[in-house]
């Protein structure tokens, strides 16, 4: 439930249990002037019920606020209940001078702070028809004068205090805005950000779609401040927060959530989504704060709902590890969450093997051409969990299986190397584009060898190869091309048939299952086929979409 919307309740239940409170009053009014002397035409035993029935209501109007509707109807049907137990008993008393008669004045005053302004006119009317009735009922008290006197003085001062509490409420608003704004760059501060993050995530919970957050650090922040003074650093803060709010869309929220830490929220927007407006927001720092005589930049972190996250909490968590990972690698970079990039960081660089030292940066590097390539970020991910999934079924040893694992998430680093116009090509690549598309297993085997992968560099040097030596680069027959290899060929393939490409619908799983089978031996190992659809029948969603 969001925030404010507690916040109305407990006001609603704070209104039913005074409410309640009144009629309890009155009850115990009502009861006690009993003990006082009455007239001989007073009626007495209606009056008790009058009174047992007012304290019950309130009772129960003060146990049940919790769980009663917020509506001014409903409460205003429970105060016009009132004004009949007043006006029974004010004729019942046979007396419009008793103490009854002066409760019309709060039932009539007080519907101005439990209603609002029409619903409390309407009220007013009530009451004043009520006390009408309870004139004309009690013989020579048919006063027009007082009727008069008595409802309009009600109606001026109930519309007084209703002025009044509507003014309250506008400073409360503006209190409440307040509380929840940054004074200096006039973004959400921490407590406003974290609930409106709360709300999207729970309208995201509801509608199934994305969330994304970004989260960025100005890097060197402290030498603005240490060279030029906290009066250029605060400028420096509103420019950059100017930057945020030109960037973002009208429906994102920005908040400031520490010294010079920022954030954005984007509704309906995925990782690519916001990795893009990441890349742009960065680039414009880059461009319009140079006036400070640094290299004044941003650091940026990417995660999205429900990839990388399903509470706040989580999301922030890990937007701030891709920030300071971001910081790590140079600075000036926007990176997307990855639970792979997160594994290999965990301790000191001098813990880690040797041999895993790049492999934050070139994930990531990944990552990015992933984006370009597909317009997500999936595709590796994809390939390295289906070639998992054969290396587990092969039963090939735990650091085997973690090594091709990561090669799926590698094996298309090579097409930096290959332009856009290549890449996205709609259409049939021509000899030439064919001639350049093929380059890029043997540059990613370059990469990845001088980021000391070299096992890992073999197998995506030889994903394109084919058991009937038609593959390329190299053309290897069936027996020399590496079993890690045929994994990530056959995983490669079912992933791009089954995915949704730029260039290309994807395939049912049922007919991307019959192209393996269709090109097993030929272009694809047979045993890993084989394999692979063992995984694809174990695996219920795969399954599921088989039929």
């Amino acid at each position: 439930m969001r925030r404010d919307a507690i916040e109305r309740l407990s006001r609603h239940e704070v209104r039913w249990r005074a409410l309640g409170a009144l009629f309890i009053a009155g009850g115990l009014l009502a009861g006690g002037s009993l003990l006082l002397p009455v007239d001989t035409g007073t009626h007495i035993l209606p009056l008790v019920l009058v009174s047992v029935t007012a304290v019950i209501t309130g009772v129960f109007l003060v146990w049940a606020a919790g769980r009663l509707p917020a509506s001014d109807l409903w409460l205003g049907m429970v105060l016009a209940f009132g004004t009949v137990l007043i006006t029974l008993a004010v004729v019942f008393n046979h007396s419009i001078s008793s103490p009854y008669s002066l409760i019309y004045v709060w039932v009539g005053f007080d519907g101005f702070f439990f209603l609002g302004r029409r619903a409390a006119f309407a009220n007013l009317a009530w009451v004043g028809l009520n006390y009408a009735l309870a004139l004309s009922l009690i013989p020579g008290q048919a006063e027009v004068g007082r009727w008069v006197v008595l409802i309009g003085t009600v109606g001026v001062i109930g519309f007084l205090a209703d002025i009044l509490r509507s003014r309250s409420e506008v400073l409360i608003e503006r209190l409440s805005e307040a509380a929840r704004t940054d004074s200096l760059t006039g973004l959400l501060n921490r407590r406003g950000f974290e609930e409106r993050l709360e709300d999207e995530l729970r309208r995201a919970a509801r509608t199934g779609g994305p969330v994304s957050l970004v989260v960025g650090d100005l890097d060197h922040f402290k030498l603005v401040n240490d060279r030029f003074g906290h009066q250029v650093g605060d400028e420096a803060l509103r420019k950059f927060s100017a930057l945020v709010a030109e960037v973002k869309r009208s429906i994102d929220g920005a908040g400031r959530i520490g010294g010079e830490e920022f954030a954005l929220v984007l509704p309906d927007t995925d990782a690519a989504g916001a990795h893009v407006l990441a890349e742009r927001l960065r680039r414009h720092v880059r461009d319009a704060l140079v006036e400070y005589g640094l290299p004044l930049s941003v650091s940026l972190g990417v995660a999205s709902y429900p990839r990388h996250g399903q509470t706040s909490d989580e999301l922030l968590r890990r937007a701030d590890q891709a920030m300071y990972l971001a910081k790590r690698l140079g600075r000036d970079r926007s990176i997307s969450y990855s639970s792979e990039v997160s594994q290999t960081l965990h301790g000191e660089p001098g813990e880690r093997p040797a041999n895993m030292e790049h492999v934050p940066a070139v994930l990531i590097l990944a990552e990015t051409l992933d984006l370009r390539d597909t317009g997500t970020a999936l595709h590796s991910q994809t390939v390295g969990r289906y070639a998992e999934m054969i290396a587990s079924a092969l039963e090939l040893d735990e650091e085997r299986i973690k090594r091709i694992r990561l090669a799926g998430l590698l094996h298309d680093i090579g097409k930096i190397g290959v332009p856009d116009p290549i890449l996205r090509k709609p259409g049939p690549l021509d000899a030439h584009e064919w001639e350049e598309m093929r380059k890029h297993p043997e540059l990613g085997a370059r990469i990845l060898a001088g980021a000391n992968l070299d096992d890992i560099s073999g197998w995506v040097m030889a994903h394109h190869e084919r058991p009937d030596g038609e593959g390329y680069p190299l053309g290897l027959p069936g027996p020399e091309i590496p079993l890690e290899a045929k994994i990530l060929s056959v995983a490669d393939a079912f992933e791009a048939m089954t995915a949704e490409r730029v260039y290309s619908s994807p395939l049912p799983v049922i007919a991307a299952i019959a192209e393996l089978q269709r090109h097993s031996g030929t272009q694809f190992d047979a045993e890993i086929v084989q394999t692979f659809l063992g995984c694809v029948a174990a695996d219920e969603p795969l399954a599921a979409a088989a039929g």
